[in-house]
Order: C-alpha cells, then structure tokens, then sequence
C-alpha cells in the first residue's frame, strides 16, 4: 500500500538519501538536504512523501499563506513516473487547499521542461506569465502557472481517491518511525 507521509525534520533525516536521489534524478540544479530541512521547518511549508513500504516513491512542497498555495517542488522517482503518483499528489494538495478554504494554486515551471508543463497544463493549470532569468544556473525564464479551485462540482471521489494513496501523518517519534495513523480530511 502506497502512503502520504508529512515529513518532519526527523522523518527526512530518515529518508534523506532517497529523496535527495529523487531530486537528484528530477532536476538539473537539485535542491540540497539544506533546502529540505528549511522547508520542514517552514510555518507555511507542508513537505510531503509518497512512501510504500520504507520506500519513498516521490514528494511535494508547497506553501500555503495569504489565502494560496504555492507549489515549491513534485518529483517521482525516474522507476515510478507515468503510474498516476504525481497526479496522486496534486489531487491531495488540491483536496488539501479546498479544505482551507483555498482557491488559487500557483507555481513555476521552466519554458525547457517540456513534460512537466504538459503534466501541469494536463491537471488543470494554465500559463499566466513569466519571471525573466528567474533560474539562477541557467539566466532561464520561468513560466507562471495556476489553477483556480473554484469548480466544486468533482465528487469527493474524484478530489481524493487519486491512485489508491491514504493520507497519513508521520510526528516522527523518538524512534524515528514514521506513524501510519490515518487522517480524514474535511471534504
């Protein structure tokens, strides 16, 4: 069975090596376990996994302040992709901003990441403009995507039930195992 875990601190520090790898494998200018860890510590950060076993198929960041979200960071481990786990995590981050009220979700994609806007664009999401030389290691642009969660007429089906994956917490105990105590979202 494929799980939603949050990750905390402790709970990275247990599967840091293979979300670094994930990470490593997804993106040409990867995020560091530095960036992970503020990330786990931010307020408004919500750091998740897709875990199956002690395997972490794949996360998401993303901040969620001033009535919206914004999507930080998906990836799927390379051996995982094209299985509905990318989706399976936008649903839950979806169904998750609706819980709050939510209404707009946001993010950046690079103009040269052909699969990842065709993914965004699949799920809803529709360019909206561009930040010039946003990405550091290369001068590229960024493409502003969003996807307004205003149409509430998908059953609660439809918004949670993506790709057989339950919601769990992980507070991460002294033992740093990761709890598999089921949350039910208010949808």
């Amino acid at each position: 069975m494929i799980s939603l875990i949050k990750l905390s601190e402790e709970a990275f520090t247990l599967y840091r090596d293979q979300i670094l790898a994930i990470e490593k494998a997804s993106f040409p200018s990867p995020w560091g376990a530095r960036a992970f860890l503020e990330e786990a510590r931010n307020p408004v950060s919500y750091l998740w996994a897709l875990r199956k076993g002690e395997h972490i198929l794949g996360y998401i960041c993303f901040w969620m302040f001033a009535g919206e979200v914004h999507l930080l960071n998906i990836a799927i481990h390379p051996q995982h992709r094209r299985q509905g786990l990318g989706t399976a995590l936008l649903k839950k981050m979806k169904s998750f901003a609706l819980s709050q009220a939510i209404e707009k979700i946001y993010l950046e994609v690079r103009p040269s990441n052909v699969a990842a806007r065709r993914f965004y664009t699949k799920a809803g999401f529709q360019e909206r403009g561009r930040r010039k030389r946003y990405y550091t290691d290369t001068g590229e642009d960024a493409i502003v995507m969003s996807l307004e969660l205003l149409d509430r007429s998908e059953s609660c089906a439809e918004r949670c039930g993506a790709a057989g994956v339950t919601f769990s917490t992980s507070e991460a105990q002294k033992d740093l195992e990761v709890s598999k105590k089921r949350i039910d979202l208010p949808f």
